[in-house]
């Protein structure tokens, strides 16, 4: 029998509820990520405190994001999901109206709290789960749609060109008036889930199901969480080194300060085409396969940051953009693939427990053994090993067996 053009996982309902989680996971994720950089000189100004001491916003968005991720991943569905995406929407909304009148630092430190926490629900855990429940087919294309970073690619041009005009009270204004105006969108776009029909394609059985045993014991008792949330830390830190430190390296490298920040911007823009590529690899040959090369390719780069020296690394950067950025979506997909649509968040929060102490240490490390040793080799060699280490792990979860056990 040929099969109708319209596909029941891409139906015009689906479609719009994607584009609700891609708007919902960019302006989160992008404002976040995208904007804490370049303003961070305004925030100094601002607070009137230290370069270092104003940077614990940064750290205070990724620990807010990891925990509330581990506390509500198990909740989720007990609530409907659009809600609580809004809900993180809202959080946003607050947290920078606070950061635009407020001179108090602590309050600074509670409003990127909130941007964490928001990040958690509006751009990691519902899109997950909306994305398990309309698309039980070829989810890794519809996650790597849901997180391509057109917004955080975009954002540090946009403020580093609008902040000297227009001030960073206004630009922190504009940003609370874009996340107010995205619910009303998502209220329109996003639905909550598919209606039950007969002839609807029905998704393979997944790895683990929550039929009545301890959620939490099941997926615990799961080789394939443990392989996924390991290495998934691994890459993240290493990612969070590489954002980190890639730009004081390049100068050590002879990059001028130009050209060494470029670095990071090649990379951002690299994972335009890494995301969907490495989406569509999840789908054709399987997440745990993506894994192995996403991983395998970037502790080669790695160790060849070390062999190369002045524009050569901006290739370097570029095809580490397309391996790292993709992370996020590679994580949803091979979680999702392993559980069905009720328990994915659940497992996807206890990954996040596991996966932030590599994320949050990694990069201070390579600090320390910089300041030890007085070059980056040896913490550049560290992330090559880890990654390999990495790349081992998901290759015996290949090896293990892509197929989800049948029911």
């Amino acid at each position: 029998m040929v099969k109708s053009f319209s596909h029941p996982d891409w139906s015009m309902p689906a479609i719009k509820t994607v584009f609700g989680c891609f708007l919902a996971n960019n302006l989160v994720m992008g404002v976040a990520f995208g904007s804490f950089g370049p303003l961070l000189i305004a925030n100094e100004a601002h607070l009137g405190v230290g370069r270092g001491t104003a940077a614990i916003g940064m750290s205070l968005i990724t620990i807010a994001a990891a925990l509330v991720a581990a506390v509500t991943g198990g909740m989720i569905q007990r609530f409907r999901v659009r809600d609580v995406m809004v809900g993180g929407v809202v959080l946003n909304a607050i947290a920078y109206f606070l950061l635009a009148f407020t001179n108090s630092f602590p309050l600074f430190l509670c409003s990127y709290t909130l941007v964490g926490a928001g990040a958690a629900l509006s751009g990691i855990l519902t899109p997950l789960t909306l994305v398990s429940r309309w698309v039980p087919q070829q989810r890794g294309k519809a996650l790597s749609a849901v997180n391509l970073p057109v917004v955080m690619f975009a954002c540090p041009f946009l403020v580093g060109t609008a902040l000297p005009e227009i001030g960073r009270a206004a630009l922190l204004m504009i940003f609370a008036c874009l996340f107010v105006a995205l619910v009303p969108l998502l209220l329109l776009l996003v639905k909550e889930r598919p209606e039950p029909s007969a002839d609807r394609v029905q998704p393979e059985a997944p790895a683990v199901v929550d039929d009545g045993e301890p959620a939490r014991q099941r997926i615990l008792a799961t080789a394939p969480f443990w392989l996924i949330s390991l290495g998934v830390g691994i890459l993240a830190g290493c990612g969070t080194v590489f954002v980190v430190h890639i730009a004081p390296f390049g100068g050590t490298r002879g990059l001028s300060p130009v050209n060494a920040t470029a670095l990071l911007s090649i990379y951002a823009g690299a994972g335009l085409i890494g995301t969907p590529l490495f989406g569509w690899a999840a789908d054709r040959f399987r997440p745990a396969n993506a894994l192995v090369l996403c991983s395998g390719v970037q502790a080669l780069l790695w160790f060849m940051l070390l062999m190369m020296e002045g524009p050569a690394l901006l290739i370097v950067a570029a095809l580490m953009g397309v391996c790292s950025t993709p992370l996020v979506a590679l994580h949803g997909a091979a979680l999702s693939f392993y559980f069905d649509a009720a328990t994915v968040t659940r497992a996807m929060g206890y990954s996040y427990i596991f996966k932030l102490p590599m994320a949050f240490a990694l990069a201070p490390t390579a600090g320390a053994l910089f300041e030890a040793t007085g070059d980056y080799r040896l913490a550049f060699l560290l992330c090559s090993a880890l990654t390999v280490g990495a790349a081992l792990g998901f290759l015996g979860l290949a090896m293990r067996g892509n197929q989800p056990a049948r029911a």
